[in-house]
C-alpha cells in the first residue's frame, strides 16, 4: 500500500457525512416519536367515530410523510463533488507499492495569480519522479482537444433523450500551468525534479474521446496505476529527496524534520 503519513482529511466531505448522519437520526426520531401520537390520536378517535379516525390517520400519514424528509447539507454542492471525486482517485492511489508517497490538497506560492497561491489535488512522489493529478468529476462523453481553450462535453437529460453538448475549461491547460509552478517552486529551494503533469476524469459515467492526442495522459482512476508504476525509475537513492520534497511541501506537524535537517537544499536530481 502506498505511504499516506502525508494525506490530509476532507473537511467538507466528513462535515457533510455527519450532518446526514445527524439529520438521519432526528428523521429517525420525528418518525417514531409523530408515529406513536398519530397512532394514539387515531385509537383514541376511532372510540368516538371511525371515519374521524380515518380523516385523522390521513393527516397524520401526510404529517409523517414531511417529517420523514431529510434535511439539506449546508455543503457547496460544487465543492462537494469535487472531494467525491477526489476520494474515488484516492481509494486507487492508495493500492501502489508502499516507495510511493501521496500528498493532497497541497498550496503553492504562484505569483502570477490574483490570490499569490495554486491548489493541487494529489501529487505522487515515486522512484519516477512526480505525478502531479488535477481530478475532474465531469460526467458525460468528453472530447480532448489539446490545443483548446475548452472541451466539449455531451451529456444525456435522460432515458432516450438527445445528447446535449457543453463545455468544459481545458484541464490540460490547467495542470500545465500547475506542473510549470511546482517545477519553479520547487527550484527556489534548490531542487531540480520532474513533474508529469495528469489529468483524471473520476466519475464513473464518463467516457473520452482523443485521449491518445493530448502531450499528457488524460485518464480514468482504473488507469492511474499502471500509468505511475511504469515510469522507469531514474535514480538510485530517491527516498531521502522523496521525503524531503514531501516535509517541504506539506510544512506540517508530523513532517519528518530529522530528514529535513540532514539533506542540504543545494541543486539535486532524482
Amino acid at each position: 500500500m502506498a505511504d499516506e503519513r502525508f494525506l490530509i482529511p476532507y473537511p467538507a466531505m466528513e462535515r457533510h457525512r455527519l450532518e446526514l448522519a445527524e439529520a438521519g437520526r432526528r428523521r429517525r426520531t420525528r418518525i417514531l416519536v409523530g408515529g406513536s401520537t398519530v397512532l394514539a390520536v387515531c385509537l383514541a378517535a376511532w372510540m368516538l367515530h371511525p371515519y374521524l379516525a380515518f380523516m385523522l390517520a390521513g393527516v397524520g400519514a401526510m404529517i409523517l410523510f414531511f417529517a420523514s424528509l431529510g434535511g439539506a447539507s449546508s455543503v457547496p454542492a460544487d465543492q462537494l463533488l469535487g472531494e467525491e471525486g477526489e476520494l474515488r482517485v484516492l481509494r486507487f492511489l492508495r493500492q501502489l507499492p508502499d516507495q510511493y508517497l501521496l500528498l493532497n490538497q497541497l498550496r503553492i506560492k504562484d505569483p502570477s495569480l490574483p490570490n499569490g497561491e495554486r491548489e493541487l489535488d494529489f501529487l505522487v512522489i515515486g522512484p519516477g519522479g512526480l505525478h502531479l493529478i488535477e481530478v475532474k468529476n465531469t460526467a458525460g462523453r468528453i472530447v480532448v482537444q489539446p490545443e483548446a481553450k475548452s472541451w466539449p462535453v455531451a451529456r444525456r437529460a435522460g432515458c432516450g433523450s438527445s445528447a446535449c453538448w457543453n463545455s468544459l475549461a481545458s484541464p490540460l491547460r490547467q495542470v500545465q500551468a500547475q506542473a510549470a509552478a511546482l517545477e519553479q517552486w520547487l527550484l527556489t529551494h534548490g531542487l531540480v525534479l520532474p513533474v508529469r503533469p495528469v489529468v483524471c476524469f473520476a466519475r464513473p459515467e464518463v467516457q473520452i474521446e482523443g485521449a491518445g492526442d493530448a502531450p499528457h495522459p488524460v485518464v480514468v482512476p482504473e488507469q492511474l496505476l499502471a500509468l505511475i508504476s511504469s515510469q522507469p525509475t531514474l535514480s538510485a537513492g530517491g527516498l531521502e529527496k522523496r521525503e524531503h520534497v514531501a516535509g517541504l511541501l506539506r510544512q506540517r506537524p508530523g513532517a519528518p524534520a530529522a530528514v529535513l535537517q540532514s539533506i542540504p537544499q543545494s541543486q539535486s536530481s532524482w
